[in-house]
């Protein structure tokens, strides 16, 4: 029997959340819903849907360029494995809801998602949304502002459940601003504001941290039963005493509550949310998701939203376990993690059942140098762009990218990454580093041979065959470099102290639009941790940094206050990039490409992007 051809409505880890135009006026749903209804256990589609429903096609969520888009069908099961009992990296991403969203992880393009619409203020203080009206939560429930007010009123405001109020949702994005204002206007309209242009708000709204809806709207209709203002310690005794929690009723709660990335946790049964799937309950080791009937999407022929009726996950013991399953094709969709064994792979596909996709990664692998690390001779050296720039020139990345990569990589835009051991030799005797010691290696200038201790954790496949390499291409123009191998644990105990001379990771790098990370900040993966500490204590403590870090502050600063991709955000953006051309703030080495099998009967699958 031929396997039916499943269609998903688009990138496996970024899927069905559409665009906010008008949809057919004409609705279809599952045969696994439509029995549902014609049994009386649903009200009908149309009652169903939001007034305007979410519309997703061709642009919506992957670029045009990127995905050849198409009308899926309705049915079928998508297998997974997971190897934690209470997370499921595919799912979160698949499942992933927030007020926009914008194609692929940008903020490019944003457009409403949940909401019908919104407006901003000129000087970016104030953003008034508007729910879709109709739209309902998967127990059926219509969401409304009171579903905002009691987020922001009973739980945001109240010290027992939140005692710190986030950074994300203070003026400027920053732990001091004051946090922002709720205004109710009506049952589906409300208003966020600020005391100084934040115009960022809407990356933390559509994508930044992957945060989701679930920070800023929750079910009040559900949660209200374990909030103390509306409902007494008496009537929850029970499930108190269940838990053993005495009068601790904001420890009930945050145990019924459950955050975006607690949605594959077990305690997410029949908790009401927005997305494509619910978790239904299952045995021990398994976890199972099956289509929310109240899904707000559908495709530009008016089908409802997903395509695939059910989702399921089994545990395994380890990464390697799921590898197996992926290539026996027990398993639909696969993440790899490195590209070692994508060989093997290519060669099992056939009989698997799969394909193997490549996609651009939004990280480069990167030498962060600790620029304020606590040693005079060290910051002599490192301080001096030249020495930066001579590391850049030091290391093959050629050969990095063909023998750690097996091609499936590619140098670095983001700094001058030319290959040139002799271009890197003359700059390192330029700044002083001209003489050897009895084994040929480079001294400091405190006469001292000049040593570079190299941490790495190895959490990432690539990451220790590739330092290793590092370490070779420094020794041949002199430099004498020892690598660290450390847990991830301890290597970021390490950078947050100040402790690690130098790191090698990813880097989200400021190529990455939408002020969605800081990476390019000084203290994040170590580099320039004094600085950091002198920013975050407004210059209490630490170390004041040099004017082109200051610079670096100014335009983050930037970018937090306007809109992205507005002219203002763009030209910040524009000599981000040209700061760390010049001052080469972080060494990246290569920018990868992702790996992912999934089951060839798959469709709507990117080719790019």
């Amino acid at each position: 029997m031929r396997k039916q051809r499943l269609v998903l409505s688009a990138l496996l880890v970024l899927m069905l959340i559409g665009s906010s135009s008008a949809a057919a006026q004409t609705y279809n749903e599952s045969p696994m819903l439509a029995e549902r209804v014609a049994a009386g256990e649903l009200p009908p589609l149309e009652e169903r849907l939001p007034h305007e429903p979410f519309v997703v096609g061709p642009g919506v969520l992957i670029a045009e360029g990127d995905l050849d888009w198409e009308i899926g069908r309705y049915g079928g099961t998508m297998r997974f494995a997971h190897d934690s009992a209470e997370w499921q990296g595919d799912v979160f991403t698949m499942c992933f809801q927030a007020f926009f969203r914008a194609p692929g992880t940008s903020t490019d393009d944003i457009r409403p998602n949940i909401l019908s619409d919104y407006t901003i203020s000129e000087d970016n203080t104030r953003f008034e949304f508007t729910l879709r009206e109709g739209l309902r939560w998967s127990d059926g429930t219509h969401v409304t502002t009171e579903d905002i007010r009691f987020t922001y009123e009973d739980v945001l405001m109240n010290q027992d459940l939140t005692p710190i109020f986030p950074a994300a949702f203070r003026s400027g994005g920053q732990s001091d601003g004051t946090p922002m204002e709720l205004e109710i206007i009506d049952d589906y309209t409300f208003a966020y504001s600020f005391d100084e242009p934040y115009g960022g708000f809407m990356a933390e709204v559509t994508i930044k941290g992957w945060a989701g809806y679930a920070e800023l709207m929750k079910p009040a209709h559900f949660l209200k039963a374990y909030h103390i203002d509306y409902t007494s310690l008496e009537e929850m005794r029970d499930e108190l005493d269940a838990e053993e929690l005495d009068d601790e009723w904001y420890t009930l709660f945050h145990a019924k509550d459950v955050p975006h990335w607690s949605l594959t946790n077990r305690k997410a049964i029949g908790f009401p949310v927005l997305y494509p799937w619910v978790r239904v309950p299952s045995a021990s080791g398994v976890m199972i998701y099956e289509r929310n009937p109240y899904y707000h999407a559908v495709d530009v022929e008016g089908n409802q939203l997903p395509y695939i009726d059910r989702l399921h996950s089994q545990e395994v013991a380890d990464v390697d376990m799921g590898a197996m399953l992926a290539i026996t094709g027990e398993i639909d969709m696969f993440s790899l993690s490195g590209h070692g064994q994508l060989p093997m792979y290519q060669e099992q596909a056939e009989r698997g059942g799969y394909e193997v996709h490549f996609f651009d990664s939004h990280t480069d692998r990167t030498l962060f140098f600790n620029l304020t690390y606590e040693d005079s001779v060290w910051r002599e050296v490192v301080n001096d762009v030249r020495f930066r720039q001579a590391i850049s020139h030091a290391i093959d990345r050629e050969e990095i990218i063909d023998s750690v990569y097996l091609g499936f990589a590619e140098k670095t835009p983001l700094i001058p990454a030319e290959y040139d051991p002799d271009a890197a030799s003359a700059l390192l005797d330029e700044i002083g580093l001209d003489q050897r010691d009895s084994a040929g290696y480079r001294m400091g200038p405190d006469g001292d041979t000049f040593h570079l201790y190299l941490e790495v954790a190895n959490h990432r496949g690539d990451f220790i065959p590739t330092v290793e390499l590092i370490t070779e291409h420094l020794d041949e123009i002199g430099l004498r470099t020892t690598m660290n191998q450390n847990s991830i644990e301890l290597q970021g105990q390490r950078q947050a102290a100040n402790e690690a001379m130098t790191s090698y990771g990813w880097f989200h790098s400021p190529l990455w639009g939408g002020e969605i990370v800081t990476d390019f900040l000084p203290g994040n993966f170590g580099w320039g941790q004094a600085w950091a500490t002198w920013r975050t204590t407004q210059g209490a403590e630490g170390e004041e940094p040099p004017g082109w870090v200051k610079e670096l502050y100014a335009i983050y600063d930037t970018r937090v206050a306007s809109v992205p991709e507005s002219p203002e955000y763009v030209a910040a953006t524009e000599r981000l990039h040209e700061i760390y051309w010049e001052m080469i703030p972080a060494i990246a080495v290569v920018n990868i490409t992702d790996m992912m099998v999934a089951n060839r009967n798959l469709g709507n699958i990117p080719h790019g992007g």
